[in-house]
């Protein structure tokens, strides 16, 4: 990867990650990019050990570099489109010696968790990860994303292509896109992300699915909100990291780790 687009990603706060899925839709995530050896990458927690697979055993792969928030000085939106390895690293070792300080830069809730050598012997199981490390063979750049009517859309149609759009109306039938690739059709996922800033507390990743041709998107299948999740409460917050806490072991140990 050239050292403009490796900038990028060190640069980036968040990003979608995009894989193809045989027969349908694509697949989508709102992920953390990091930077791995000289390649982009992303660290699952283990609670995420299907998107991790899934991911992984994809034909192809893109990291869309596309959210202007919690940006650095060097950040450009780009889109870089390969293959990913799946790292499965049960010990954490991994994570911790090359990856932990980018996180603990870029996602402030991963603070609570492992920002001392105590929170880490606390939270054991947040150290371990599922590495996917993205073999990029293109890197192209797209828009950048401006607010709630942008979102990246990605088209299946034997490969993967990516672009960021602009949809008209969220609640139209068929959806409007503009900015979309022509000459292009297949079963296809928009993907939009909306955070909390500065403190990334709050995350909704929300994806709209369907099949794309001549900008537009039919027979449309709607996430379920696109709006940014409220404010949590103390027992909120309790709840949501036991829940972290127990998927993340009983994947662990499913998989003869921990």
């Amino acid at each position: 990867m050239d050292t403009t687009s490796l900038a990028s990603v060190h640069a980036a706060g968040v990003a979608e990650l995009l894989w193809t899925v045989p027969g349908g839709a694509p697949g989508a995530a709102g992920v953390v990019p990091l930077v791995l050896g000289g390649r982009a990458a992303v660290a699952l927690p283990w609670a995420q050990v299907a998107t991790a697979r899934a991911a992984a055993a994809a034909g192809s792969a893109a990291l869309v570099l596309s959210d202007p928030r919690l940006t650095g000085s060097r950040w450009s939106p780009l889109a870089l489109t390969g293959r990913l390895t799946l790292v499965e690293d049960g010990t954490g070792e991994l994570f911790a010696e090359e990856l932990l300080d980018q996180e603990l830069r870029k996602h402030p809730p991963s603070r609570a968790l492992a920002d001392s050598h105590m929170l880490r012997r606390e939270h054991w199981w947040y150290l371990p990860r599922l590495v996917l490390v993205l073999d990029a063979e293109s890197v192209v750049p797209v828009d950048r994303r401006e607010g709630p009517a942008d979102a990246v859309l990605g088209v299946d149609d034997g490969g993967l292509h990516v672009r960021t759009v602009r949809v008209a109306g969220w609640d139209a039938e068929p959806l409007e896109l503009r900015g979309g690739p022509a000459g292009v059709a297949g079963p296809a996922v928009l993907v939009g992300q909306e955070l909390s800033v500065p403190d990334v507390e709050r995350w909704t990743v929300h994806t709209t699915t369907g099949r794309y041709a001549g900008g537009r998107l039919s027979g449309v299948r709607p996430a379920a909100t696109r709006q940014l999740e409220p404010v949590p409460g103390l027992l909120a917050r309790i709840r949501r990291q036991r829940s972290l806490e127990r998927t993340c072991v009983q994947a662990l140990r499913a998989a003869g780790h921990g």
